[in-house]
C-alpha cells in the first residue's frame, strides 16, 4: 500500500496547484528527509549561540514593533514575537510545520504594517524596520526546509516564499517605493537558491555515502570469500595428509601385521579405497575454491612449533616482543594452523598500526581451549600510510567462527590494541 500512496502523492504534487496544497495542507513533516548533522562542535555551544541570536532578535523586534504600533498594541506585539520565534525552534524536528507557522506570521506582520501608530516615533523613512526584522528568522527556516525536501516537494514552499516577498514589497510601497519589493525578491530568491544548493549537496553526500558503504561491503564479502578459500586449502592439506596416511597404512597392514585373515585384509583394502576416494573428493572441492592461476601448496602447514621462528622474524625487523608460548602437545593440527595464522595477522597488525610499541604475546593451552593474546602499547611514532584493505581482523574472526570459540579485538584505554582469541578444543582426543 505504501508504494501506491507514494505514487498518488507525487501525482497530486505534479498537478496544477498540487505543490501548493501539499506545502500548505496535505504535506507532513515525515515526508521530508531527516536532518543533516551539520554542527560538529559541542552541543552546548550551539545552544548558546542560537539562544543569544534569538534573544537579540526579540529585543530588537519588540522595540521596533512597540514603537511602530504604539503602546496600546502590546498584545499584538507579543503575538508577532511568538509567531516570529517559534519557526526557528521547530525547523529541525518539524520543518514543514515551521514553514507554515513562519508564513502565517509573515502574513500577520504584513497586515500589521498597514496600521501604524498615528505618529511613528522614527518617522516614515524607518517605518519598514519592524517588517524587515520579522523577515530575518524566516530566511534560515526557508533554506533549511528546502534543503530537506525530496524532488518536487520544494516547489510549493518556494512559491509561498516568493508570494510573501511580493507582499512585503507591496506593503511598503507607499513608504519606500519599489526598493523594498526588489530587495525582498532578491533576498528570498537567493535564499531559495541556497536551499536548493544545500539539497543538492545533501543528495550528493548521501549518494557518496551509499557508494562507499557498498564498496566497503563488497570488499568485506570478497575478503571473506578469499579467507574461506584459504582456510579450505589449508584444511585440505591437513586432511589430505591424514587421509593419505590412512590409505597407506591400510594398504600395508596385511604386510606389517602378522596373521591377518583374508576378511580383515579385505576390510583394510576397502578402508584404503574409501580414504583415497575421500581425498579425491576433497581435492575436487578445493579446486573449485582455488584461483585458476594459483599453484597448489605442497609445503607443510605451520603450527605452534613454528611460532618461535615467527616471533624471531618479527624481532629481527625491530619489534620488541615479550612472549609466553606453552607447548602445543595434544592440540589438533587444524587448531595449530589457525593459531599460527591468527598470531601472524595480529603481529602484522601491530607492526603496521603501532610502530615502536612493545608487543606481548601469550599462547596458553587450557583444558577446554587454546588462548591467544596479542597486546601492544601506544605507538611511539606515527604509522605510515597503509595500502591494506583492513580485512586482517575479519580473517581472524572468520577462523574463529569456523573452528568455534571467542574473539575480542579493539583498542585499549591507554591507546594500545588487543587481540584476544580462544579456540575451542572440543574435537581433541
Amino acid at each position: 500500500m505504501c508504494p501506491v500512496r507514494g505514487g498518488i502523492s507525487v501525482l497530486v504534487m505534479e498537478t496544477s496547484g498540487g505543490s501548493l496544497g501539499w506545502a500548505l495542507v496535505t504535506g507532513r513533516d515525515g515526508d521530508l528527509e531527516p536532518p543533516s548533522a551539520w554542527w560538529r562542535g559541542p552541543g552546548w555551544v550551539k545552544t548558546v549561540l542560537v539562544a543569544s541570536a534569538l534573544t537579540v532578535l526579540m529585543v530588537l523586534t519588540y522595540g521596533s514593533w512597540a514603537r511602530y504600533l504604539g503602546d496600546q498594541s502590546l498584545p499584538l506585539v507579543f503575538f508577532l514575537l511568538i509567531v516570529q520565534i517559534v519557526p526557528p525552534l521547530l525547523v529541525v524536528r518539524s520543518p514543514l510545520t515551521a514553514v507554515r507557522v513562519a508564513a502565517a506570521g509573515m502574513i500577520c506582520a504584513i497586515i500589521a504594517t498597514l496600521f501604524p501608530a498615528p505618529h511613528p516615533p522614527f518617522g516614515a523613512t524607518l517605518s519598514e524596520w519592524p517588517l524587515q526584522f520579522h523577515v530575518l528568522p524566516y530566511l534560515p527556516v526557508l533554506a533549511l526546509a528546502l534543503a530537506r525536501t525530496k524532488p518536487g516537494q520544494g516547489r510549493g514552499i518556494s512559491i509561498i516564499a516568493v508570494l510573501l516577498a511580493v507582499g512585503v514589497g507591496l506593503a511598503q510601497l507607499p513608504r519606500s517605493g519599489t526598493k523594498t519589493l526588489v530587495l525582498s525578491l532578491i533576498v528570498v530568491g537567493g535564499t531559495v537558491l541556497a536551499g536548493y544548493g544545500m539539497q543538492q549537496r545533501r543528495r550528493a553526500l548521501a549518494q557518496a555515502d551509499a557508494a562507499e558503504r557498498a564498496t566497503v561491503e563488497e570488499r568485506a564479502k570478497r575478503a571473506t570469500l578469499q579467507e574461506r578459500a584459504q582456510i579450505a586449502r589449508e584444511l585440505h592439506d591437513i586432511i589430505g595428509h591424514h587421509l593419505s596416511l590412512i590409505a597407506l597404512r591400510t594398504d600395508s597392514a596385511r604386510y606389517r601385521v602378522a596373521d591377518v585373515s583374508e576378511a580383515a585384509a579385505e576390510e583394510f583394502r576397502a578402508l584404503g579405497a574409501a580414504a583415497r576416494e575421500a581425498l579425491d573428493e576433497a581435492r575436487r572441492l578445493v579446486g573449485v575454491l582455488r584461483d585458476n592461476d594459483a599453484e597448489p601448496e605442497h609445503e607443510p602447514q605451520p603450527g605452534l612449533a613454528d611460532v618461535p621462528a615467527l616471533i624471531d622474524g618479527c624481532r629481527a625487523s625491530g619489534i620488541e616482543i615479550r612472549s609466553r608460548i606453552s607447548s602445543g602437545e595434544g592440540v589438533p593440527a587444524m587448531i595449530e594452523l589457525a593459531a599460527y595464522r591468527i598470531l601472524q595477522e595480529a603481529l602484522s597488525n601491530a607492526a603496521r598500526h603501532s610502530p615502536g610499541a612493545a608487543v606481548d604475546v601469550e599462547v596458553r593451552h587450557e583444558p577446554d581451549g587454546l588462548v591467544i593474546r596479542v597486546e601492544n602499547g601506544t605507538p611511539s611514532r606515527e604509522a605510515a600510510p597503509s595500502a591494506g584493505d583492513g580485512t586482517g581482523l575479519a580473517g581472524i574472526a572468520e577462523r574463529v567462527t569456523l573452528i568455534g570459540g571467542s574473539c575480542e579485538t579493539g583498542p585499549r584505554a591507554d591507546g594500545g590494541f588487543l587481540v584476544a582469541v580462544t579456540l575451542e578444543l572440543t574435537g581433541e582426543a
